[in-house]
């Protein structure tokens, strides 16, 4: 059969080229944002530079904006976000920005309302902030009749603002090299990448109207006082940004907050009901725990066998149960009790991240209703004591001219070379104080693998004293479930029974999953019991679920602790088997689980060398990788799938059912590269006469090799067979405009590769459901 137009000339009108010189077709603005959101830009791919990548997408938001989609870009966004569908949280939030500032004001009151949906965590509010401030001179720009800003102003600012950038690296980087000159390429210091919309090297300027300050007292405001003390705690500066910033310039106040609920409840019976900040609302979240993610200040049990809450937790607990009873019977004082413990509360936390008031102090705002602390400013005051007072001693001032030994009945006493020269005082008087202690009595020299060294006075009270600190810390560890953030002293943080405590409080389970390798190598991971509690919560269904771990920072998580170190840093650790296997069941049980749809798949792996860089937010996992694993999810899912290869040819890549899936990941890597044909799963097909329901095809779309186009070619197959009914679905994993898919064929879908809802969204197409 002829084949009339080859892949590097245009088979219809509405094709455009690609970075390759392929023709392919234009994604809607709305799917380039969506493989913007999930896919992200961390790093350059093969074809463009990633500063590229974001005005493009920058670009494509600003379209929608300008187009009256605000709104639906914002929706987007926070589903994104709330079902944890992409890796990172960044670029959702640089989008968030930009539909706050240079939205219509539709658009920026559904933008300014979804702040807390998507910025869970104090660090991801920080990071939004600062986006609104480097987009402040974008929203001075050119506006549409809808209010928006105009696209074409917009593209014309960010291109200005990306080349400053990248002359600003230039400099920076040259200037490095000079000073390190005499280093060769192993000093020169590499030019930093300009950030998704930092639009570089413009400082931007952020106002803070009405409806800034109200969006970030709300976050505040409307969280527990417990929340936001362990927000303040764990989180306390990121971006350039503090919660004294914050708080400084919005000016949250809970007694004016309280008054406005109060002021509303009693307009109405319904919202009387919801009574202000009863005890009941004080303590839910607290009690709940790890409801969103990692972000809470306690992850209580979560059906996995974990402990019980912390004091805190507990303590929310009794609250709720003593105020039941008063709100049913109309008790208001009990009411009034737990308003005015919440204000007093509120105060304190602000106080202490505004002036570093610890509670309890003099100067420290009234504890509430009673004369003691409550739990959330002990809270308060262990947390400061853990990160600024509770410290290892440093170790004893050796002395340089002394070892003592003692064999048997014997004691020798054995000089060293003096000590440097700066020390050398200190070293005599530590010296004159052990001879006091040690009689220097030469006798008889003894062999020396026969001496045991016997501990000086100081080196016993160093012991006695570490000993006593890591109890202390441990104690507070355990009464309120502190993580590794809140701990100040890096040596203590390098003691296993430390990180032991964190597991048996139920460590976040994205933070237990990003030091695994920091637990191996302190050797927890190999004892049977903290082994267990790690895989068992790898394995735990609903507790991947609420903490919304994505299966691609598994599978990152996988292959960089299988590799025993990571990508940066020194650390090495000696990796366990059963936690990579438990590593491996959980990207599985991390997917969206669906009901096979009995259809006969095909899938094209794309193995050409565009598919070698490395994904979004991964060290250790490039997208051909990332492919292979996606590909293992369908494996498992679907009872017909048959799997192959492609670049310039298509070869074979088996993948059954009982593949680890490391083995795949592996295999896919070794593939030889080449050029990219997507059209060839088809033109397969077609002519082994192979009855398939869906064609799958992984892929970055830059194909241009093929004598045909991917969609002709399932056109031509569709014809063959006598199967119109045909599919094509396309995982992009590259954030571009470009798709194989014909946008108007309802036949074809194109998803972004890295979605963890790909399997569900694949099934519903199959069936006809999208």
């Amino acid at each position: 059969m002829a084949y009339t137009a080859a892949q590097s000339q245009p088979m219809s009108a509405d094709q455009v080229a690609n970075n390759e010189g392929g023709f392919v077709f234009k994604v809607d603005d709305f799917t380039l944002l969506r493989r913007y959101v999930i896919l992200g830009s961390a790093a350059n791919n093969y074809y463009v530079s990633r500063q590229s990548v974001d005005l493009a997408s920058a670009q494509c938001v600003v379209r929608l904006l300008a187009a009256g989609q605000g709104e639906a870009v914002v929706k987007e966004v926070v589903d994104i976000s709330r079902e944890g569908r992409a890796p990172k949280q960044a670029t959702g939030i640089v989008v968030l920005a930009m539909c706050a500032r240079l939205g219509d004001p539709a658009t920026s009151r559904a933008a300014l309302a979804a702040v807390p949906a998507v910025c869970r965590t104090a660090s991801t509010l920080f990071e939004w902030v600062q986006r609104c401030k480097e987009l402040g001179a974008a929203a001075e720009l050119r506006k549409t009749e809808s209010g928006a800003v105009d696209a074409a102003a917009f593209a014309t600012w960010a291109a200005g603002g990306i080349a400053a950038a990248a002359e600003a690296a230039a400099r920076d980087a040259a200037a490095a090299n000079g000073r390190r000159g005499h280093r060769g390429r192993d000093g020169a210091a590499a030019a930093p990448a300009a950030d998704a919309l930092t639009l570089a090297g413009r400082a931007g300027k952020l106002s803070w109207g009405r409806a800034m300050r109200r969006t970030v007292a709300r976050w505040y405001l409307g969280k527990t006082p417990a929340a936001v003390a362990y927000q303040a705690t764990k989180y306390s500066q990121r971006n350039g940004w503090s919660h004294a910033d914050l708080l400084r310039l919005a000016h949250p106040d809970p007694e004016e907050h309280v008054a406005k609920r109060r002021k509303v409840a009693a307009g109405s019976a319904a919202a009387a009901e919801a009574a202000p900040v009863t005890a009941e609302a004080a303590a839910t979240p607290a009690a709940a725990g790890g409801n969103e993610s990692d972000s809470e200040w306690v992850v209580v049990g979560d059906g996995d066998g974990e402990a019980a809450g912390s004091e805190l937790g507990a303590l929310a607990a009794a609250m709720a149960a003593a105020a039941a009873p008063a709100t049913a019977a109309g008790g208001c004082a009990a009411a009034a009790a737990a308003e005015a413990q919440w204000v007093a509360d509120l105060k304190a936390v602000f106080a202490f991240l505004t002036h570093g008031t610890v509670p309890g102090d003099a100067t420290a705002p009234a504890p509430g209703p009673g004369d003691q602390l409550s739990p959330v400013m002990q809270y308060l005051v262990d947390a400061h004591r853990l990160r600024k007072e509770l410290q290892l001693p440093p170790p004893p001032q050796t002395v340089a001219d002394y070892d003592y030994y003692q064999a048997g009945a014997k004691t020798g006493l054995r000089g060293r070379k003096a000590a440097a020269a700066d020390a050398a005082a200190a070293a005599a008087a530590a010296a004159e104080q052990n001879k006091k202690a040690f009689p220097s009595q030469r006798l008889p020299f003894t062999k020396k693998s026969n001496r045991v060294r016997v501990k000086t006075a100081a080196e016993v009270a160093h012991e006695a004293a570490t000993a006593a600190a890591v109890e202390s810390a441990l104690a507070l560890i355990r009464r309120h479930r502190f993580g590794h953030e809140h701990v100040g002293d890096t040596v203590l943080l390098r003691n296993p029974a430390v990180w032991g405590a964190f597991l048996e409080n139920g460590m976040p389970l994205t933070a237990m999953i990003r030091n695994l390798g920091r637990m191996s190598e302190l050797g927890l991971l190999a004892q049977p019991g903290y082994q267990k509690r790690v895989t068992d919560r790898l394995r735990n269904v609903r507790a991947l679920a609420a903490a919304r771990v994505h299966p691609m920072t598994l599978l990152d998580a996988m292959c960089t602790y299988r590799n025993g170190a990571g990508a940066r840093g020194k650390t090495h650790w000696q990796p366990v088997a059963e936690v990579t296997a438990a590593l491996e069941d959980a990207f599985y049980l991390a997917f969206k689980n669906v009901v096979p749809t009995g259809k006969r798949y095909l899938l094209g792996l794309d193995v050409s060398g565009s598919m070698c860089c490395p994904c979004y937010g991964m060290t250790s996992v490039t997208a051909r990788q990332a492919a292979a694993a996606v590909a293992m999810t369908l494996v498992r899912t679907e009872p017909w799938v048959k799997t192959m290869a492609f670049s310039h040819q298509l070869v074979e890549f088996n993948v059954r059912e009982t593949d680890r899936l490391e083995q795949v990941v592996e295999r896919s890597a070794r593939i030889p590269m080449g050029g990219t044909d997507c059209a060839l799963p088809m033109v397969y097909a077609t002519e082994k006469k192979l009855p398939v329901d869906v064609f799958m095809v992984l892929t970055d779309n830059e194909t241009w090799f093929g004598k045909i186009h991917p969609a002709e070619a399932l056109k031509r197959y569709r014809a063959a067979m006598k199967m119109p009914d045909a599919k094509l679905v396309v995982l992009a994993f590259s954030v571009n405009d470009f798709s194989i898919a014909d946008p108007k064929d309802p036949g074809m879908l194109d998803v972004a590769g890295l979605d963890s809802a790909v399997p569900r969204v694949v099934a519903d197409f199959v069936r006809g459901g999208l």
